[in-house]
């Protein structure tokens, strides 16, 4: 995969630019979740191109600092004055840091992880809350409709997760406050966006119903995308 991560921004995003609609979104899903003591410390792993370390400073955030393996992405969000470093083993980072952020962001990262190193990794990003704090972790949704499109659109992905499955791997890792919610990717109020959260809302009505009659698994969030919280 090194040679994939060393180019990740060019072959995974398509170009040197942050993605703007990215930060309405991380507004309306995740800030709510952010302490409001501003001199919290804040740790984003898997930066990508660093939306969310300028969310981090935006809202007003100073002690942060965002961890990669993609030299690709640590240059980039480095030459835009974001705070961020190269590791080589995230894991290995979090352990050496035990319980020093309040709050954790984990943004369409586990699925790049190998199954045998989930649960390692989660138990040290338990060890590196502080007591109280806070991990967010967005990962694609297989229980969606068409989840595969988000799990095979990108071939770092190793494992996809449900609901289920995720909190089986966030249990197995020491977390018990856990709470699961959609993302929201519709922002706009405009009256295009308003036809499409309605007719969503119907055609994933459809979707329960067909499994429910066909004896399949039901899960409550059919977003193709959705986050776990999760308290230490």
């Amino acid at each position: 995969m090194k040679e994939i991560f060393d180019t990740y921004i060019e072959n995974a995003f398509g170009d040197y630019k942050q993605a703007e609609f990215k930060f309405r979104q991380f507004e309306i899903n995740y800030r709510k979740w952010f302490p409001s003591d501003k001199n919290a410390n804040l740790l984003d792993i898997g930066i990508g191109r660093g939306e969310m370390l300028k969310c981090f400073e935006d809202w007003g955030y100073t002690n942060y600092i965002g961890i990669d393996i993609s030299q690709d992405c640590v240059n980039f969000c480095k030459s835009l004055g974001l705070k961020c470093k190269l590791v080589n083993d995230a894991t290995d980072f979090l352990l050496e840091n035990a319980e020093s952020y309040d709050l954790i962001t984990i943004i369409d990262v586990l699925e790049h992880i190998p199954r045998e190193r989930v649960i390692p990794f989660l138990k040290a990003v338990h060890k590196a809350l502080k007591e109280g704090g806070i991990a967010i972790i967005q990962v694609p949704n297989l229980a969606a409709p068409e989840g595969y499109l988000h799990h095979f659109n990108d071939f770092t992905h190793y494992v996809g997760y449900n609901e289920h499955s995720l909190r089986q791997v966030l249990i197995a890792s020491g977390f018990r406050n856990i709470h699961f919610q959609k993302f929201e990717e519709i922002t706009s109020l405009s009256f295009k966006s308003v036809v499409r959260k309605l007719l969503r809302y119907f055609y994933w009505h459809y979707v329960k119903f067909l499994r429910r009659i066909s004896g399949n698994l039901q899960q409550d969030i059919l977003t193709p995308v959705f986050s776990a919280i999760v308290k230490k």
